[in-house]
């Protein structure tokens, strides 16, 4: 809003007419950045019924209602 300009009850956005200068990441970017494997649902960890217990017993509100731990109140 601090770029928009007053019209009566319309205002006016100015075209955004940055260079976006996409070469810098399509042809002459950082070739490892290229080569990183994306996270998706064929490598993610898949856990079982165990493992699904073990990752939310790790939790705050989790560990105050199973074991009566206090909680960090940042976390929660």
């Amino acid at each position: 809003m601090a770029k928009a300009e007053d019209m009566g009850n319309f205002y006016r956005v100015p075209a955004d007419n940055r260079d976006l200068n996409y070469n810098l990441f399509m042809t002459e970017g950082d070739y490892k950045t290229s080569q990183v494997c994306d996270y998706h649902s064929h490598n993610a960890q898949r856990l079982d019924q165990e493992g699904v217990k073990r990752l939310i017993s790790t939790l705050g509100l989790v560990k105050k209602e199973l074991f009566g731990e206090p909680i960090d109140e940042y976390l929660v």
